[in-house]
């Protein structure tokens, strides 16, 4: 399992558990940030009707609460961001429009009767962005929230039995929320969990842990490869085990599996770590070479002929099975596409077995 991990840890792959939420969430972020943004500018037009003497403070205020949010969603719209801190800078960001947002709302008496609903808006939005959060950075941010809705109350309101009850009641709102909020952390954890297994087992083979046809594919994309970006020399063999259905009809189909499974490791041991290999079919796999230069892949497809002449498979009862294949080799060449390439090694691999398998052809002589 070590050697495949090897030699499948240059993929791309599947996304990290951030980088599968931001994914998934940021799209939803910046819509929730585009209304948040419109409805603290937009409600200045109303205010003006209601509260003209206090428009100043309000206009000021508003602003102020609009702001981190302005940046955050510039900041989620940079191509390159870092999604290790994307929780920060929502969580940061969104505490800062917070406090503005409800010194707003207390600094003006008639609005002071939905201070309860000010925390709520930013709970809300917490919970939809929960699966991004760790456990430290909610507690923290919760907490802080907590001093900040506080000393705010006992600032601009005189009334302090309100301030304790309004506060009581809003921490139970709050450890509500940090429950529903890891319960839906937990939840979002468990499906990036299913999701990753779900795709690592439509990318590789179950039996020899390798790529399959669709991963090596998705790996040679993630690489850019065959598209004419690389000066890099790349080869393509197609191995072939001979005789194959013989080995299982002989020995049965368990000895046929370890058969296949020595195969991978004996051909994984031989690459570099820019190589790969996929289980193409039944008994047949696809190596990507990436030796260095053309000799060198031609001179690591000729190790994997010559390590099956000389490796000693054995079967349940430690008989001897004999093993060879046949390979076709190809040099990738511009303008080739890598389906060009891919049809040209598997012409080569028919030609060596139609002349007697056990060999290599790689379309100038055989080996």
């Amino acid at each position: 399992m070590q050697a495949a991990q090897k030699h499948n840890s240059h993929s791309k792959g599947f996304p990290t558990y951030l980088e599968y939420q931001c994914e998934r969430l940021i799209p939803v972020a910046k819509i929730l940030l585009g209304l948040s943004i419109a409805y603290l500018v937009g409600f200045v037009f109303i205010d003006f009707f209601q509260y003209r003497e206090q428009i100043q403070t309000i206009m000021s205020l508003r602003f102020l609460a609009a702001l981190p949010l302005m940046l955050l969603l510039t900041l989620l719209n940079k191509p390159d961001i870092n999604h290790d801190r994307v929780p920060f800078y929502f969580l940061s960001l969104g505490l800062v429009s917070f406090a503005f947002y409800l010194a707003m709302n207390l600094s003006v008496p008639d609005k002071k009767d939905i201070v309860v609903l000010v925390p709520l808006l930013y709970i809300l939005a917490v919970m939809a962005m929960a699966p991004l959060f760790n456990t430290f950075l909610l507690l923290l941010c919760f907490i802080l929230g907590a001093l900040v809705y506080y000393l705010a109350g006992y600032f601009f309101i005189d009334d302090k039995v309100l301030i304790d009850s309004v506060f009581s009641q809003m921490m139970a709102i709050i450890l509500f929320t940090l429950i529903a909020v890891f319960k839906i952390k937990q939840s979002a954890e468990e499906n990036y969990e299913l999701a990753k297994s779900l795709h690592w087992r439509s990318h590789h083979d179950t039996l020899t842990q390798v790529f399959n046809r669709r991963g090596v594919f998705a790996w040679i994309d993630d690489h850019k490869l065959f598209k004419g970006q690389s000066f890099e020399a790349l080869s393509l063999a197609m191995v072939d085990l001979d005789h194959f259905k013989q080995v299982n009809d002989k020995h049965g189909h368990a000895v046929g599996d370890d058969v296949i499974i020595e195969s991978t490791q004996l051909i994984r041991d031989l690459l570099g770590e820019n190589s790969t290999i996929a289980r193409f079919g039944g008994e047949e796999f696809l190596v990507v070479l990436l030796e260095g230069s053309d000799a060198k892949n031609l001179s690591c497809a000729k190790k994997i002929l010559q390590a099956f002449r000389h490796h000693p498979f054995k079967d349940k009862q430690n008989q001897p099975v004999k093993v060879t294949v046949s390979i076709g080799y190809v040099n990738h060449r511009q303008p080739n596409s890598f389906e060009d390439t891919l049809k040209m090694s598997d012409k080569f691999l028919y030609q060596a077995k139609h002349k007697g398998r056990d060999q290599l052809i790689d379309g100038k002589k055989q080996t």
